[in-house]
């Protein structure tokens, strides 16, 4: 579309406008005035209610959120600081005789147990696949 023609749309659509606002009768005119005015009325009463784009109760939720995050920072480095109680843990006394070189030399002496774990790993040379 070149400028001329545009051009020409955009003088037929603002005439085809005018001569339909025209023929809008006094009645329906008012009551799209009062319409419109209720309507400027409303948006300035929600915008008063807002800061920035956003609720006016942002900020304070915002500083809220700021507080607990700097006291959750600030108690959370001397809740890691303590001392683990010593109790009578099974787990412990587990880690202590996997550690244990004692346990791997027994494991590294038993040569039947590694026979039947590379048997029990290998496929079958009879089977077919």
């Amino acid at each position: 579309m070149n400028e001329d023609s545009a051009t020409l749309l955009e003088e037929r659509s603002r005439a085809l406008f005018e001569d339909s606002v025209e023929r809008v009768d006094m009645r329906v005119r008012s009551r799209l005035t009062r319409a419109r005015h209720a309507a400027v009325e409303a948006a300035a009463k929600r915008k008063g209610a807002w800061v920035f784009g956003a609720p006016r109760w942002t900020p304070a939720a915002g500083v809220t959120a700021a507080a607990l995050l700097g006291a959750a920072l600030w108690f959370a480095p001397q809740m890691g600081n303590r001392p683990m109680p010593a109790t009578d843990n099974p787990a412990f006394e587990d880690l202590d005789i996997v550690a244990s070189s004692d346990e791997m030399e027994l494991l590294q002496d038993d040569p039947e147990f590694y026979d039947w774990a590379n048997r029990a790993t290998s496929p079958d040379p009879g089977s077919v696949g």
